[in-house]
């Protein structure tokens, strides 16, 4: 009995558990301000919104402290054709970690649903500018 129990409903088991998976990706931070908040150096490898989900790869140094990394939200002023323009930074806390390997390839994600269609939408970096519309 117990083998005819796994081989007919163990199967559906599995198509029900993973016929759709989410990601826990942590919401945006609506702020006036970026100074508020830590920029410790990093890198952008690349940077992609898919859905309501915007997927940074970064780069960073360190390797002995858990860095944390948050998406802020900047509101910026309405622009002349009348659009909200949101301009979001990625604070990034190492957390005062003075070790030197190099962490490539760090994927983070964060839910931008709330903004998505709230007019321009850009990324920011210290050296770049990335247009997501």
């Amino acid at each position: 009995m117990q083998k005819i129990f796994f081989t007919l409903f163990l199967p559906l088991f599995y198509i029900y558990s993973c016929e759709k998976q989410t990601h826990n990706c942590p919401d945006l931070i609506q702020s006036e301000s970026i100074s508020d908040y830590p920029i410790d150096l990093y890198g952008v490898n690349n940077i992609e919104l898919v859905d309501d989900q915007l997927s940074i790869n970064v780069s960073y140094g360190g390797g002995c402290e858990v860095h944390e990394f948050k998406l802020i939200n900047i509101i910026s002023p309405i622009d002349i054709g009348g659009q909200q323009i949101n301009v979001l930074h990625l604070s990034h806390n190492a957390n005062n970690d003075v070790c030197f390997a190099e962490i490539i390839e760090h994927q983070l994600c964060f839910d931008i649903s709330d903004i998505i269609n709230d007019g321009s939408l850009y990324f920011s970096h210290p050296d770049s500018m990335y247009d997501l519309n």
